[in-house]
């Protein structure tokens, strides 16, 4: 890699031209330990406020690729300007380009630190990397083995009203695409392309399940539901080097925007002359509306049917599980203890789970 630097005689701040060409990652997240200098390509997953210290203005974002996140803090002088044109040029969702980042460790886990002195910072143009080195994505052989088995259930219903509303859905090759790559969240579980189709399926498996063991559970109502529970994750992620929130998605949030799909698909359904009955317009939406199953945890209304009591047991069950596997993932990458600390928001700090197989 040739030696890109210049120094600005007036600044006498490092500054970074524009490479020219498209080209992969060769330092990866994972991959990174105490020592390295940090040469590459970062896609920005968040960024907090500027801060002073004994020295001057620095900041700090969190930096991700496909295969894990970090923390980089950029150290800059006395000159706040400066160091806030820098800031400001890059948001989240953008990608870096770091250079001479020293990699630490701090708090037990690795960052990223860019002195301004003889380090730099800079926003790249989407023509300098390539999109799939920075968002952790399922095999597309994984993604269709996944839809499989939601087309398997969609040609099992025998409700004829049900099975139109899905159609709705399905039958749009847009909504397609967008239903067999979006990611479920930007942290905590199924953080990836094609994660919520897995979540989909994993909560769709755990619903017929139980079904099976209560008879007086409605099959169908419940595995639509399943089905369609998180659709509002399509409008409200984003994602091209790393997955941002849209503006729907801040405003509004993924369970109101779902039901408002919902109800506008079957609206539509019934200007064209289709009998959808009410009340089992009322029973989906109550699904998608009560799935996160309390007013703490972002729900508008608590589960009031046994179908949706299921299906918010399962999509705990999923979601919980999955992020308990991912924080396991990260920890065992970290260290090679058969003991780990990870945070737990439920009890507000940190607590050890087990690395090791029984």
């Amino acid at each position: 890699m040739s030696d890109i630097y210049q120094i600005d005689k007036k600044s006498k701040q490092a500054m970074i031209p524009t490479d020219t060409g498209k080209r992969h990652k060769e330092q990866y997240v994972e991959n990174l330990k105490e020592g390295d200098v940090a040469d590459d390509f970062f896609a920005v997953k968040m960024k907090k406020p500027q801060r002073t210290y004994k020295r001057g203005v620095f900041f700090e974002f969190v930096g991700t690729d496909k295969t894990g996140e970090i923390s980089i803090k950029y150290w800059g002088g006395e000159n706040k300007d400066r160091v806030k044109r820098l800031y400001d040029s890059f948001t989240v969702g953008d990608v870096v380009q770091v250079r001479q980042g020293n990699v630490e460790i701090y708090d037990e886990r690795p960052q990223i630190s860019i002195n301004e002195k003889n380090g730099g910072l800079r926003r790249c143009s989407p023509t300098e990397y390539n999109a799939s080195d920075f968002i952790p994505a399922l095999d597309e052989s994984r993604i269709d083995e996944l839809f499989n088995v939601i087309q398997t259930e969609l040609q099992s219903f025998t409700s004829e009203p049900i099975r139109r509303i899905l159609l709705q859905f399905f039958e749009d090759p847009e909504f397609l695409d967008a239903y067999k790559h979006s990611p479920s969240a930007i942290t905590h579980h199924h953080n990836y392309v094609g994660g919520n189709l897995e979540h989909a399926v994993g909560v769709l498996r755990l619903c017929k399940n139980i079904s099976e063991m209560y008879p007086r559970i409605n099959k169908e109502i419940v595995s639509c539901g399943a089905i369609i529970h998180d659709i509002g994750k399509l409008k409200e992620y984003r994602y091209v080097a790393a997955i941002d929130k849209t503006e729907e998605g801040n405003f509004i949030g993924h369970i109101v925007l779902g039901d408002r799909w919902l109800r506008e698909k079957i609206h539509g359904l019934r200007t064209r002359g289709f009998d959808i009955p009410e009340d089992l317009e009322q029973h989906l939406s109550h699904l998608i509306l009560s799935h996160h199953g309390k007013y703490e945890w972002g729900s508008p209304r608590l589960p009031k049917t046994i179908e949706a009591c299921v299906l918010h047991q399962a999509d705990l069950m999923d979601s919980q599980v999955k992020n308990y596997i991912q924080n396991l993932e990260e920890a065992k990458r970290l260290s090679e203890e058969q003991w780990a600390y990870i945070y737990d928001s439920d009890i507000g700090r940190r607590r050890a789970i087990y690395l090791g197989t029984y």
